[in-house]
């Protein structure tokens, strides 16, 4: 039982290392399948990778909600701050700052950068401001949303904003990336197993008169096919590494881009790469696509040709 399997494992390194070196026997051709394959492979990375940074990114800034409540125009530092008091002690609310208009021209003028442009301005235009910050039970979107219809209901209040709006948005695009990478993956990978199969049926058929000679002699199919099913794996197999290196080259030119537009942000978010499993779920399913499509359109063109 050792000595068979021993021969088998030993008739499949002998065909995987022919079908490699068969590979190397046309260079043109099968460096262009190869450049084909990779650049179909390179596409679904580079759209994962996109999606992977973008919930890197929607992950780090899912800061806790608050409220920002702008007071009608002309409220007095005394009714604001008696409102401060009275939100302050509500069960749902864990604090609540007050701005005043002044402040926050002040911090306006320092952070913006606009200093000189609002000394033209003749007054103030800024409005009161209350920010609250909800308790832990209440800082999903629904229950922050249920406090902001209360607090827009009290006395002076003009209108009640949810800081996390803008994360709800960046949260759509993150949805929106990550369907969009899996269409491009099923797409390019319906295009990959097009590719292989259609090439290796060309091959079975230039073929054709040495698998006929080979059926006279009473080679079975499956004995004609193995060569294919490895060719086709391999073509997966180099493709995607070809397409790793590919995608790595992106990476490093939008490396530099990214941290200067994540620097303006005032973030330290690097571009993530694909990991090592990802990486390796890449050169699998590459390589499994390449021997089912082997499988079924060598296989199939297979059983059609019989000796004469």
């Amino acid at each position: 039982m050792a000595r068979e399997s021993q021969s088998w494992l030993t008739i499949q390194r002998q065909v995987g290392k022919q079908t490699l070196t068969d590979l190397w026997r046309r260079p043109l051709g099968n460096v262009l399948t190869l450049a084909v394959l990779a650049f179909a492979l390179t596409l679904p990375s580079c759209f994962y990778l996109a999606a992977k940074n973008i919930s890197i990114v929607s992950a780090a800034w899912q800061n806790p909600t608050q409220l920002t409540v702008y007071l009608r125009e002309g409220t007095r530092d005394g009714e604001a701050k008696q409102l401060q008091e009275s939100i302050a002690g509500w069960a749902e609310v864990s604090q609540a700052e007050y701005i005043s208009p002044e402040q926050g021209l002040d911090e306006f003028r320092e952070h913006a950068g606009f200093a000189q442009a609002l000394s033209l301005l003749d007054e103030n235009p800024l409005p009161a401001v209350l920010v609250i910050k909800p308790i832990d039970a209440w800082q999903s979107t629904d229950q922050a949303t249920v406090l902001a219809e209360k607090l827009s209901e009290q006395s002076g209040v003009d209108d009640v904003r949810l800081d996390s709006d803008w994360l709800q948005r960046l949260d759509a695009i993150k949805q929106l990336s990550v369907s969009l990478a899996m269409l491009m993956a099923v797409l390019m990978l319906l295009a990959v197993f097009l590719i292989v199969g259609n090439t290796l049926r060309l091959q079975l058929q230039n073929q054709k008169d040495a698998v006929q000679v080979m059926k006279l002699v009473g080679a079975t199919n499956r004995y004609i096919l193995r060569p294919f099913l490895y060719t086709g794996a391999w073509y997966g197999l180099l493709s995607s590494l070809a397409a790793l290196v590919l995608t790595t080259l992106v990476c490093l030119m939008l490396e530099g881009a990214v941290d200067k537009l994540a620097a303006l942000y005032g973030s330290d978010f690097h571009l993530t790469g694909l990991a090592w499993d990802e990486s390796l779920l890449l050169i699998m399913l590459s390589s499994l696509l390449g021997v089912l499509a082997a499988r079924l359109s060598a296989g199939r063109h297979l059983k059609e040709i019989e000796p004469i």
